[in-house]
């Protein structure tokens, strides 16, 4: 390889190093906004949810299935207390089977799953085909812990340590 295409590819590197980090949820850092629908209809918004502490569990088709224990014991721990969110990204679903897929999430479960079709808000919340991405923000839109995992009992034991934090935190304003 002569050295400019060396040079090239170095470039690219870099190029692809910097992009995937700056797209990287960081805790601290707002949380990227969104306005989906859910299986039902309802339209969600971050901006209208201010002043709550919200929980997004992410995923796309292939890792949505592991989403359950996280909504199960989040609704148990905390009830009302949050407004616990799914977000599937589904944008690989063409669109002659998406009312196929919004009505099969409608009898799979009762819980909020704002579906994705684009496939934007998904990226920006990083769902992926390994696992869930939990990202716990609090009133202010702020990002306060970021999961990538299956449920462990060490996972949940940070996010709800993030929740609890934010719940707190809501109290005293």
């Amino acid at each position: 390889m002569s050295k400019c295409q060396l040079t090239v590819i170095a470039v690219v590197v870099c190029a692809v190093v910097i992009s995937s980090v700056a797209m990287a949820l960081q805790i601290g850092e707002k949380a990227p906004d969104f306005k989906l629908n859910d299986q039902f209809g309802k339209t969600w918004e971050l901006s209208e949810l201010s002043g709550k502490v919200v929980v997004v569990v992410a995923a796309n088709k292939d890792s949505g299935r592991d989403m359950g224990p996280w909504f199960d014991n989040l609704k148990s721990a905390y009830g009302d207390k949050i407004r616990l969110l799914g977000l599937m990204d589904l944008h690989n679903i063409p669109a002659i089977g998406r009312g196929i897929a919004k009505s099969r999430i409608r009898k799979e479960t009762k819980d909020p799953l704002m579906l994705d079709f684009k496939g934007s808000t998904g990226k920006a919340y990083q769902a992926n085909s390994k696992t869930p991405v939990v990202v716990v923000i609090d009133k202010n839109s702020v990002m306060k812990a970021v999961q990538s995992t299956h449920y462990s009992d060490g996972a949940f034991k940070t996010i709800s340590s993030a929740i609890d934090s934010a719940l707190a935190n809501n109290k005293k304003t």
